[in-house]
């Protein structure tokens, strides 16, 4: 025992140099960028902070020289030193002190946020924030080798930047906060559309399992646009927080700390795409519920579940049964049975389940008053392959991003594999590896279909399977055919799994963007002066974006005309569906509308070798924007570059 703790105590301080030379790195590069801004030289405040970045890191050397001395770590060399309620209270201080620098640099709350968006200057925030703030832990809990403090800072500082990206848009800025942010509340009003807008209202087409939770808020009556902000952003960390405690539940941890920083592990690594929360619904139950004693009871929890896949991507379909398949054949050994009778109850769980998704589907098509054709799109779609690499779309890469996300995971699952494969049937062996790759595969695929590619979003479910495999083979939860498994769980490769999701989402963490609420209103003060009086006139008026404020009361006495929403309207673009285009073509050569609501329509056509979204931009050009300049004209762009048109019909041109 006594040999053990020195090997990590030496493990910890080869650790502990490692993250002392990245913070080196790290402020080496910062300084370069303050000097070659100048701050050094009109402010002694930057002199005064570089000062303290230096004195930082001699603390930093001191103690692992102290350290390695006495063969005892900081940690435990301060918890014997001072008195334990000081020492506590020491680390209370440092371990907040120090996880939340990285955050509060990040977020912009500091002057001249631009020195941190470099990568290794942000590097060496959270590698400060790791050591010291892990080291905080430690004295509270008295850690003596201090493995949880750090994964614990690790991971509070990735709590801090999953905040950072979402709660900003608790908001009550008026208009859209993105190019499609506010169309998502507008879908999930059109189950309550009779009493909202006074007439039916054919569904969504696209992702109805997301809207029909977006609708949850207007069941309870009229509620200011910022609820509704806030539900979704409940619901994006509230739902990943539930998937990764379910999972949890399942595995044999002991510890409550442990299980706590698993949980909050298992989240921030599901934001890494992220797995949308309407999806999460079809593995929750899942999760909690299944039984291979007990294959009645699971089978019936499948259906239910794949009665949510049903009205969910049609890439989740399957997922369900895929993943009670997959419990199965990590929980339940082969035995002395034929492998075909060991697969009965999983083929059960598969076909029904997906056989219950798309019955699912049909029932909410034939419900939602749309024609078929419309749910079409997913197939007639292109694909654009360079995604997968590097691109001005997304510049990590499909490949490159889904393989850091992966790859701590894949040294453990390989080497656990190889060290047990004798030990698993290679039927179970067989199965397990086609679910992981056929949801793999399957997720790249649809990650290239135009309008997408910008993330790994659409590696969810792979990224459910991969989490839950590796979860399973660390806790020891796999059930074995013969002898038990020999565990593989290297500290080094631990700790790997823990900061690299935390690295993720510093690297996409940005400033908060502080938006001029006093110009949208303004500008919603002229759409409705447009707006209200081409209806005084009798006149039609469609909003294609920014339809939420008349979903939300912001201007009233507007007839709402359901048809050629953002969403809907550009997927049908990007899939070329004639059928839908020319029904807008001839409304439009009709004159049918005397105002339209619509983003600046901008001409140009971009290179996908240089601007993002480029073909995406292209086909609402050519397909879009092209024939409503054709037949209508440019009235009026506002400051928040909402822009109003009007037909190409002098004697009817609508002035407010």
């Amino acid at each position: 025992m006594k040999r053990k703790n020195e090997q990590h105590q030496r493990l910890f301080l080869v650790i502990s140099l490692m993250l002392g030379l990245v913070f080196v790195g790290g402020l080496v590069h910062w300084a370069q960028t303050v000097s070659g801004l100048g701050f050094f030289v009109i402010s002694w405040k930057w002199r005064l902070g570089l000062g303290g970045w230096i004195g930082l890191a001699i603390l930093w050397a001191g103690l692992l020289i102290t350290a390695y001395f006495h063969d005892i770590t900081p940690s435990l060399w301060l918890q014997r030193t001072i008195t334990s309620r000081i020492a506590r209270f020491c680390g209370f201080v440092i371990a907040m002190g120090f996880m939340m620098i990285p955050v509060v640099a990040i977020s912009g709350w500091l002057p001249h946020p631009e020195v941190w968006e470099a990568f290794p200057a942000r590097l060496m925030l959270l590698s400060a924030g790791i050591f010291f703030g892990g080291m905080g832990i430690s004295l509270v809990t008295n850690d003596e080798i201090g493995w949880l403090g750090w994964i614990g800072s690790a991971l509070v500082s990735g709590i801090g930047f999953i905040l950072l990206q979402y709660l900003p848009g608790i908001s009550s800025y008026p208009l859209s906060l993105g190019w499609s942010e506010a169309s998502r509340y507008y879908y999930g009003s059109l189950f309550f559309a009779r009493r909202i807008y006074g007439v039916s209202v054919p569904l969504s087409p696209l992702h109805p399992a997301r809207y029909m939770l977006l609708a949850i808020p207007f069941a309870l009556g009229h509620l200011p646009l910022w609820v509704h902000r806030f539900w979704q952003i409940a619901l994006w960390l509230g739902m990943s927080l539930a998937t990764s405690a379910a999972l949890v539940k399942r595995l044999p941890i002991g510890n409550r700390l442990a299980r706590f920083w698993a949980v909050i592990g298992g989240a921030l690594f599901l934001l890494q795409g992220p797995v949308y929360y309407h999806l999460t619904l079809c593995v929750i139950p899942v999760l909690l519920f299944f039984d291979a004693k007990k294959p009645w009871r699971t089978l019936l929890v499948v259906l239910i579940t794949s009665l949510w896949a049903g009205v969910c991507r049609i890439n989740w379909f399957p997922v369900p049964g895929a993943l009670a398949i997959f419990l199965w054949l990590l929980e339940e050994p082969i035995g002395e049975q034929p492998f075909y009778l060991y697969y009965r109850w999983p083929l059960i769980f598969g076909v029904l389940g997906l056989a219950v998704a798309f019955s699912a589907q049909a029932v909410y098509i034939t419900l939602s008053g749309q024609p078929s054709w419309m749910y079409e799109s997913t197939f007639t779609s292109d694909l654009l392959w360079y995604r997968l690499l590097p691109s001005p779309t997304y510049p990590i890469g499909i490949i490159r991003g889904i393989v850091w996300v992966s790859l701590p995971l894949w040294i453990l699952i390989t080497v656990n594999g190889l060290r047990n494969f004798s030990r698993i049937s290679i039927w179970r062996w067989a199965g397990i590896a086609a679910i992981i790759m056929i949801f793999f595969v399957g997720g790249l695929v649809v990650s290239v279909k135009i309008g997408g590619g910008s993330n790994i979003h659409n590696l969810d479910a792979y990224l459910i399977f991969l989490m839950t495999i590796g979860a399973y083979l660390v806790t020891h939860r796999v059930v074995a055919d013969g002898r038990s498994l020999q565990v593989w769980r290297p500290i080094p490769v631990l700790l790997l799994l823990a900061f690299l999701p935390v690295g993720w989402h510093m690297y996409f963490a940005h400033p908060i963007m502080r938006l001029d609420e006093k110009i949208a209103w303004q500008d919603v003060e002229i759409l409705r002066d447009w707006a209200q009086k081409a209806t005084a006139q009798g006149g039609r008026v469609l909003f294609i974006n920014q339809r939420h404020l008349l979903t939300f009361g912001i201007i009233q006495g507007v007839p709402l005309e359901p048809e050629y929403e953002l969403l809907v309207l550009m997927e049908m673009a990007m899939a070329n569906n004639s059928r839908y285009l020319g029904r807008f073509y001839n409304d439009l050569e009709q004159r049918k509308f005397d105002v339209i609501i619509v983003g600046t329509p901008n001409t140009p056509i971009k290179d996908p070798a240089k601007d993002a979204f480029a073909e995406e931009n292209n086909v609402w050009v050519e397909r879009v924007v092209l024939p409503l300049l054709r037949n209508y004209k440019v009235a009026l762009v506002l400051q928040s570059d909402v822009a109003v048109m009007v037909p190409r019909i002098e004697d009817i041109t609508v002035s407010p």
